[in-house]
C-alpha cells in the first residue's frame, strides 16, 4: 500500500481531517498497487525483487524516509540525482524506481524511461481502473482554499482525498494520490503552474470531472509575460475536463468569464457576487473567530460560519458549494462541512505569543491575496502591525505592483515593517502618507524591529511570498515569547 510523509487530507463521511506527521500505519486501507502493476503500466522492467505481487508499502522521493517495503522514486534534481541515492534506499530495504540508463544491479529496481512519468502514469491507471472521480482547481488566488474547503464539502458524502499541502505539481499530485484511502471517491487535485503546457499535463494524470478556475491575475508574470499566457495557460484545465465534465467558473472575474463563455460540450456553473448565478455571495462578515456567509442558492439563502477568517474566503466557499452541488451533495451536507473544517486548514493561522497576536499568512502571496489579508488585520481590534515581504514572479510590473500594496496598507495598518528589497516599494508608499514604517532588508533586522516596538495588545500580520521564509520570522517572535 502506499503512503507518504508530512500534512496530508484525508477524509471519509462521518470523519474529520487527519493531519498526517507520519507514514500511513500498516492497519489502515489504502490504495495497493504491486511493483508488477508499476512495470505493466508504465513499460517498466523488474529486476531483483523476490516477489513482485507483493503491494508495496509507500513511495517517497526521499531516500532517507525510505523504509523495508518502499518503492524509491529516484528523481532527477538541480544538485544531484536520485540515482546516487538509491543505495541508502536499498539499505533501508526499498525497492528504487529508476531510470533506464542506471548502471548498479547490486539491488531490486523496477527500470522505465522517466520514473517521473511513471508516477502520474500509474496515478492515471489507478484512476480509470476504479472509477475515481477529480475535481481539479486552478487560479492565480485562492486555490488551496477552495480545495481545502471543496475536500470538506465532498467528504460528507463520499470518501475523499486531496493534494497535500501546495502538493500541486506533477510530483506532488501522484505523492499525494499514493496516500488515498483504497475506497476513495473523490480526489480534489489542486493544479499548480509556472509555465505554459504544465497544468495539461496534470489533466492527463488526473483529468477532471469538475474543474474549477478562481481567477485569473499578475501571479507569474514573470515567466509567462502576460496576463492572456497566463489565462492561455489557466484555460488548460478546462480543456483537460472529461467528457460530460462539469466547469465551475467565477463569473465576476472576466477572463475566467470569457472562458467559461467560450466553452463547449460541457455543464459550466457560474459563482461570484452578481445576482443571479448558480450560487452567489448575498453577504460575508468577519466575525472574531469566524466569517458569517449567506449563499444564493436554488432560489433561497443558506448561512454559515466559516471557521476561517476573511470576507474574502465567501468567494472560496461558494465556489467549494458549488462543486458540491454539481457532485450531487445535499447543501445542508454541504454547509455542514463547512462548518466544521478545521481552522488549521486555514491560510490565516493564529498564534498567540504572550500578549500578541499573530496572523501568520505567508503561505504565499500576490497583490491580490495581500489586500485580502490586509482587510483580517484592518478588522482586528487593538494596534494593527503589517510585516509584509517581497512579492515573488512579478515581471516587469514588480515595483507598481508593490506600490500598489503600500498605498493598499495605508488605510488598514498602523505601523507596517518591511522585508526585503522589493517590499521597500511598499514602504516607500505607506511613509510617504506618514504612517509609522520600518523598512528593513533581513528577517533578523525585522525581528529586532519587533521586539524592541511590540506592545500587550497588538495584533501583527505576517504577509509574503513563500520564497522570502517569513516562517522563521513568526518563530523567532515565538521564541522571544512577547512584550512583558
Amino acid at each position: 500500500m502506499f503512503g507518504i510523509l508530512g500534512q496530508g487530507s484525508i477524509r471519509k463521511p462521518g470523519g474529520q481531517v487527519t493531519g498526517r506527521q507520519e507514514r500511513l500505519t500498516a492497519g489502515e486501507r489504502v490504495i495497493s498497487v504491486t511493483l508488477r502493476q508499476w512495470a505493466e503500466w508504465t513499460g517498466g522492467a523488474i529486476e531483483g525483487v523476490p516477489n513482485p505481487d507483493v503491494p508495496i508499502r509507500g513511495v517517497t522521493i526521499d531516500s532517507r524516509t525510505a523504509v523495508a517495503g518502499d518503492l524509491f522514486v529516484a528523481l532527477p534534481g538541480r544538485q544531484a540525482h536520485g540515482h546516487q541515492f538509491v543505495g541508502d534506499a536499498w539499505r533501508s530495504g526499498a525497492v528504487a524506481l529508476v531510470e533506464n540508463s542506471f548502471a548498479d544491479r547490486g539491488g531490486p529496481i523496477v527500470r522505465v524511461a522517466s520514473p517521473l512519468d511513471a508516477m502520474g502514469d500509474v496515478v492515471r491507471r489507478y484512476v480509470d481502473d476504479h472509477g475515481v472521480r477529480v475535481v481539479g482547481v486552478t487560479g492565480s488566488v485562492g486555490k488551496t482554499s477552495i480545495k481545502e474547503l471543496s475536500a470538506a464539502v465532498l467528504a460528507t458524502m463520499y470518501a475523499t482525498a486531496a493534494t497535500v499541502s501546495n502538493y500541486n505539481t506533477k510530483i506532488g499530485i501522484p505523492l499525494s494520490f499514493f496516500g488515498a484511502p483504497a475506497d476513495v471517491a473523490y480526489f480534489v487535485a489542486e493544479m499548480g503552474m509556472r509555465f505554459a503546457g504544465e497544468i495539461r499535463r496534470l489533466t492527463e494524470i488526473t483529468p477532471p470531472d469538475v474543474a474549477v478556475i478562481s481567477n485569473i491575475g499578475p501571479s507569474h508574470l514573470e515567466t509567462l509575460g502576460s496576463l492572456d499566457a497566463i489565462q492561455a495557460a489557466k484555460s488548460e484545465i478546462l480543456q483537460g475536463l472529461r467528457p460530460g465534465g462539469t466547469a465551475v467558473l467565477n463569473f465576476d472575474d472576466p477572463r475566467v468569464r470569457y472562458l467559461g463563455n467560450s466553452l463547449r460540450g460541457h455543464r459550466v456553473m457560474w459563482y461570484g457576487e452578481t445576482p443571479g448565478l448558480d450560487v452567489t455571495v448575498e453577504q460575508a462578515t468577519l466575525e472574531r473567530d469566524h466569517t458569517y456567509v449567506r449563499l444564493r442558492w436554488d432560489q433561497r439563502s443558506w448561512d454559515m460560519r466559516l471557521p476561517w477568517l476573511g470576507v474574502h474566503q465567501a468567494v472560496n466557499v461558494a465556489a467549494a458549494f458549488l462543486v458540491g452541488m454539481a457532485a450531487g451533495v445535499a447543501p445542508e451536507h454541504a454547509i455542514e462541512g463547512l462548518e466544521t473544517i478545521s481552522r488549521d486548514r486555514s491560510r490565516i493561522r493564529r498564534h498567540q505569543v504572550g500578549a500578541v497576536e499573530i496572523l501568520e499568512d505567508d503561505y504565499n502571496a500576490s497583490p491580490v491575496s495581500i489586500e485580502a489579508a490586509l482587510g483580517v488585520l484592518a478588522a482586528q481590534p487593538g494596534r494593527r502591525i503589517a510585516v509584509l515581504g517581497d512579492v515573488l514572479e512579478l515581471g516587469d510590473q514588480e515595483e507598481a505592483m508593490h506600490r500598489r500594496i503600500g498605498i493598499k496598507t495605508v488605510s488598514r495598518a498602523d505601523v507596517v515593517v518591511t522585508v526585503g528589497q522589493r517590499a521597500q516599494f511598499i514602504a516607500e508608499e505607506t511613509m510617504a502618507r506618514e504612517v509609522p514604517t520600518y523598512s528593513t532588508k533581513t528577517i533578523e533586522e525585522a525581528v529586532q524591529v519587533l521586539t524592541e516596538t511590540l506592545r500587550p495588545g497588538d495584533v501583527v500580520l505576517v504577509k509574503a511570498s513563500h520564497g522570502v521564509e517569513l516562517h522563521r520570522l513568526v518563530s523567532r517572535l515565538a521564541e522571544w515569547g512577547g512584550p512583558r
